[in-house]
């Protein structure tokens, strides 16, 4: 009995632990599978509360008949962002038809080389984006890995010929790397397939610390191809802090005493 109450505080002191340091289960495993964010394509394309959802999946355009996103790998279908409340991610989601490695299109008498563009992120909602992540390994783009975050990026267009203008901007040339995020870029085992063309997710989990936050606030997410025929975006997004140490430390502590107050007092009574 007295070791079965001395196991019950030491499971009940870890998980306080855990929780206080904000290393709880993650809310979302990063392995391009949707269905812990609830989606479920095509019966179900919204993400289950609290995440934010933007979806289109359209065929002539961002909220107009009059355009068309050109081929089926320039067209983004949704995104999603959630974090750890009080925890040190955030977490966003993209589906879409373009493939990590690119895809030749034709263009005049020759082709060009289209590619995912990276996700901007704006933090002021003044139309700057003041930090970006990178999600591919095309050498028009920032040096680095997939994956890599950068603040204050110089953010450029990639491809001007054969594309419409949806948005000034495509990917990150250059800026201050900050951290790294953890990405996958795969197939869309649940959804593989739209208007004849592989359908692919972008997932990943991001350190809020390599995204300059240390209060509360709201960011702007926007994702698009290289061609910029298709944009995305998510506006508002609200997110938390991240406790410093000192919140904690306290708590810690006495959780930590509390363990070796019980299980002193349980050798000395075994003695």
């Amino acid at each position: 009995m007295k070791k079965t109450k001395t196991a019950m505080v030491l499971v009940v002191s870890i998980a306080l632990l855990t929780v206080m340091t904000g290393t709880a289960m993650a809310a979302y495993t990063i392995d391009g599978d949707l269905d812990d964010w609830g989606v479920h394509p095509p019966g179900s394309w919204y993400a289950s509360s609290p995440a934010k959802s933007a979806v289109e999946n359209w065929g002539d355009g961002p909220n107009s008949d009059s355009i068309s996103p050109g081929i089926e790998e320039c067209d983004i279908e949704a995104m999603y962002v959630d974090e750890d409340v009080s925890g040190p991610y955030i977490y966003i989601a993209i589906i879409t038809s373009m493939p990590p490695e690119g895809v030749d299109y034709a263009c005049g008498s020759g082709s060009i080389h289209l590619i995912s563009g990276d996700l901007a992120l704006d933090f002021d909602n003044d139309g700057i984006y003041e930090y970006g992540v990178k999600l591919t390994d095309d050498s028009r783009t920032v040096p680095g890995d997939i994956g890599d975050v950068f603040s204050n990026p110089t953010w450029v267009k990639i491809t001007t010929h054969c594309a419409q203008s949806q948005l000034a901007f495509s990917n990150i040339d250059s800026g201050t790397k900050t951290g790294h995020a953890t990405i996958v870029y795969t197939n869309y085992a649940d959804w593989s397939w739209d208007n004849g063309a592989a359908n692919y997710v972008i997932e990943m989990k991001i350190p809020k610390s390599a995204l300059g936050i240390s209060t509360e606030g709201e960011v702007d997410l926007c994702a698009t191809v290289s061609c910029t025929n298709d944009v995305i975006t998510i506006k508002d997004f609200h997110y938390t802090e991240i406790p410093e140490f000192a919140t904690i430390a306290l708590p810690l502590a006495a959780t930590i005493g509390l363990f070796i107050y019980f299980d002193n007092r349980r050798k000395r009574e075994e003695e």
